[in-house]
């Protein structure tokens, strides 16, 4: 449970791989060498790690992580005269002044809590610019959870001939350990719990955009499921995969290139994911990045093959970096074909996610079937001969309209009585990993669509044309929030939904009652929207964009 995460231009860096000049700004991918320095007298080394850049590294760690392992390595700016060697070490000294200086209060890391393999020692034989790489260990054993340690690592002396530059001397870990939530407060703040497991038989999809919301917003909405026949009540978390917006694929006109264009708000999720996914990842879910075209007539349907092979190395470095757990494809682009642009073709995207899987085999691929960007999925012959749906693990439509009942969209079949539009199977992907129900967010107040959408899910699911338990929440995720959509995100799009869909909840038929009218009945469960934080019941936006738990709540 490590991740090693990169200060602000190191994330610069990776939307710009490939960038041919070297300033202070600017660094070169190549961590193993060092500028060529042959105006100094002497030669210059420095200390180096694996995983940044730089002279700094952040190593998360979580509760009940015994140890982290590092590893480092010595570098000069030329070749070695003659085998030289230097031994690291850990000087607790340092942390005072990095204090100082950064105006911080990190923790010393004890020297007795980090163990070098082989002494420490690093050499440089005759000839050779760098070292081999050496490990260190790092023990949490008397190490406090949420408290940030400062480890310094130095030389022990630095080799004749060898120019000193301090601040390359000295690596710097700063290492926290994050304490695990396992628990939660579902009806007031003295009341806690631990926290509730998935709702079986349901995958649900959600989407949070970060620029509004933080991403823990998806962490705390659950479902109660109630016995009717003698009221027990079992409390469960929903939402097995989180998509998380906003992030495109952008054109650079300078150079050509397609980029990996990461939002402020996204890049702030990502640098702090102990905080904003780790989370989410423990108690269950897959957290996975959403890609959008920047809707400006280039995107997944117009990359050449250099364009390609860029983007997919850009998207597999975020991901691997911050531990994610995968990737969500959708093309909103109204309009390709504008001027100055590739023309749209039928096999840049299937190409894409050839090499997306390719490139990231053991992680969550999922593609939102909407538009012509993927009208075409079902023809191999049109794809380049890729069958797509051997590459996604998943696909949903996006037909979701707020002025529309929910639309039912089943590819495979002929007849289509539950939408009013019709997509085509993508050739490769079993109907059991399409999400045919996409539930829309209507307007609160009388409104007719609310009623008749329910109906139709009811009596799809009657009819028996359920393929899966799938169902997505196209719209952003939000707390309950105080416009026109007041108390529908919660009760009505998702408990609504969620107790329509499962198969022992709600359907359509006759009461036993007098006056014996129709309507809806509760099957052999009911599932209502239940909140795993108070908080979302008694008050609006929480866990928005920069929202703080109030003191004592």
């Amino acid at each position: 449970m490590k991740k090693n995460l990169i200060i602000h231009f190191i994330l610069v860096l990776l939307l710009k791989i490939g960038v041919t000049g070297c300033t202070e700004e600017t660094i070169s991918m190549n961590a193993d060498r060092m500028p060529d320095e042959t105006a100094m007298d002497n030669i210059a080394g420095a200390l180096r790690n694996t995983t940044t850049l730089t002279n700094k590294a952040f190593i998360e760690l979580t509760e009940g992580d015994e140890s982290a392992t590092e590893e480092i390595f010595y570098s000069l700016s030329q070749s070695a005269g003659s085998r030289l060697t230097v031994t690291a070490v850990v000087n607790e000294k340092l942390v005072e002044d990095y204090n100082e200086e950064n105006n911080s209060k990190l923790n010393t890391l004890p020297a007795g809590n980090v163990e070098f393999e082989n002494g420490g020692v690093l050499s440089i034989d005759a000839g050779e610019q760098k070292s081999a790489k050496i490990k260190f260990t790092i023990s949490t054993a008397g190490l406090n959870t949420d408290t940030p340690y400062l480890l310094p690592l130095t030389m022990e002396e630095i080799p004749t001939g060898v120019k000193v530059d301090t601040k390359k001397q000295v690596l710097y870990y700063i290492v926290n350990i994050r304490k695990r939530i396992t628990t939660c407060y579902p009806n007031n703040q003295y009341e806690q719990i631990d926290m509730p497991p998935m709702l079986p038989d349901a995958f649900v999809v959600f989407y949070v955009n970060t620029s509004t919301y933080q991403p823990l917003i998806a962490d705390v909405y659950g479902i109660q499921k109630i016995n009717q026949i003698d009221y027990t009540q079992t409390l469960h978390n929903i939402g097995s995969i989180v998509n998380l917006r906003i992030v495109t694929m952008d054109y650079e006109s300078a150079t050509g290139r397609a980029l990996l264009n990461l939002s402020s708000d996204i890049r702030d999720v990502l640098e702090k994911a102990d905080k904003f996914i780790r989370p989410l990842q423990e108690h269950g879910r897959k957290v996975c990045l959403s890609i959008e075209n920047g809707n400006k007539g280039f995107g997944f349907c117009n990359l050449n093959d250099m364009q390609l092979a860029d983007f997919v190395q850009q998207v597999k470095n975020v991901v691997e970096l911050y531990r994610l757990d995968g990737i969500n494809l959708w093309d909103k682009v109204s309009t390709y074909n504008k001027e100055g642009m590739f023309a749209m073709n039928t096999v840049s995207y299937p190409k894409l996610i050839k090499a997306l899987r390719d490139a990231l085999p053991e992680k969550l691929l999922t593609v939102v079937d909407k538009g012509e960007a993927t009208e075409y999925f079902y023809d191999v012959n049109r794809c380049g001969g890729i069958e797509v749906g051997k590459y996604i693990d998943y696909a949903w439509h996006a037909y979701d309209s707020g002025k529309e009942v929910v639309q039912i969209i089943e590819p495979w079949d002929a007849e289509h009585p539950y939408s009013e539009y019709t997509r085509k199977p993508i050739i490769g992907l079993a109907p059991e990993c399409y999400g045919s129900l996409v539930i829309p967010l209507y307007e609160k107040g009388e409104n007719p669509l609310r009623d008749k959408s329910q109906y139709r899910m009811v009596d799809w699911k009657m009819n028996k044309r359920k393929k899966n338990n799938i169902v997505v929440y196209a719209f952003d995720l939000t707390a309950n929030e105080q416009n026109m959509y007041e108390g529908m995100v919660n009760d009505i799009a998702i408990g609504d939904g969620i107790n329509a869909m499962m198969d022992d909840g709600a359907y359509w038929g006759q009461s036993i009652y007098p006056p014996y009218d129709w309507g809806f009945i509760s099957g052999e469960y009911s599932y209502t929207y239940k909140p795993l934080d108070w908080l979302l019941r008694q008050m609006y936006n929480v866990y928005s964009k920069g929202w703080v738990r109030p003191s004592g709540m």
